[in-house]
């Protein structure tokens, strides 16, 4: 996948996934989503958390630092379930503008990203944790944590607007 690619999709699902969030009534942001143990504002913290790992493992790598965090080390149970709690006291005002800030920072070091980077271990890719790439393509790996993600939360969001 080129990097023009990857930029379209990250815009074309997180646009899907800010569609669904926007539909959703300011006062039901902190309030579980009906069968889920969290609110729209935990998801949007949450799906921001990822692009925000994408964002400091891609920096990280371009000074030539492997990053070892827990969501790689630990597993992402570990790391969901830290990120939910943190999401939970802040403020939905905060978590929005920090969410929308991580998104475009994500896109800003995608773009930075080569065509060959994001298909084999050369450049950037070179100093990524492998423990993130799980011996997958970077394209591979930013989808999993941000384009393949956002679609995961899109029905809790749909039944958060129904209530």
């Amino acid at each position: 996948m080129t990097r023009e690619e990857v930029l379209a999709k990250l815009r074309e699902r997180r646009a899907e996934f800010d569609g669904r969030l926007h539909a959703i009534p300011r006062d039901a942001m902190d309030r579980p989503v009906p069968g889920a143990a969290h609110s729209p504002k935990q998801i949007l913290a949450h799906v921001s958390a990822y692009e925000r790992l994408i964002v400091e493992r891609l920096r990280a790598a371009r000074l030539g630092e492997t990053t070892e965090f827990d969501r790689d080390r630990v597993g992402w149970e570990a790391f969901n379930s830290r990120v939910w709690g943190e999401g939970l006291d802040a403020p939905v005002d905060v978590v929005v503008a920090r969410s929308a800030a991580d998104f475009l920072e994500l896109l800003e070091e995608v773009a930075e990203l080569s065509n060959g980077e994001l298909v084999d271990e050369r450049g950037v890719t070179a100093a990524v944790d492998p423990a993130w790439l799980h011996g997958r393509p970077l394209w591979e790996a930013i989808a999993v944590d941000g384009f393949d993600h956002y679609p995961m939360h899109f029905a809790q969001l749909e039944a958060a607007k129904a209530e």
